[in-house]
């Protein structure tokens, strides 16, 4: 179960805010729930220098974990296909081709939110960007 969002709260907010969400919509309460919880995973694991989840005063813009959630839930087949590195589906005489590499892993949208919200703490050095730096 999620630790800093709530279903009801997720709903609000895509009913209220969002445009484009039907694969959220369409969704049941699990589905939902398991999106949510996977999305709060994702980010704080990827942003776990900047973020704490113990921690009340520095955790992660709920409107991040719900957009990355819904994120995860555009991802069709042809998505997760090309994750695995397969560059190509065919079903009869109908092809879908790509580049067999992975989509970005933190949605657009959650990235903005964050380096909102860093910017307004303070941490200029945060442009959104995600990169590693190997020594």
């Amino acid at each position: 179960m999620a630790k800093t969002v709530s279903l009801t709260d997720a709903n609000a907010y895509f009913d209220e805010n969002v445009l484009h969400s039907q694969p959220w919509d369409q969704a049941d309460d699990t589905v939902k729930q398991k999106a949510l919880n996977n999305a709060e995973i994702v980010l704080y694991r990827e942003f776990r220098g900047l973020y704490d989840i113990s921690n009340p005063v520095n955790q992660i813009p709920l409107p991040a974990i719900y957009e990355q959630a819904l994120w995860m839930l555009r991802q069709d087949d042809t998505i997760l296909k090309a994750e695995m590195g397969v560059t190509g589906i065919g079903v009869s005489g109908i092809s879908i081709q790509t580049k067999g590499v992975p989509v970005q892993y933190i949605a657009p949208e959650a990235s903005r939110i964050i380096a909102e919200d860093q910017s307004n703490r303070g941490n200029t050095s945060y442009d959104g960007n995600i990169g590693w730096l190997v020594m």
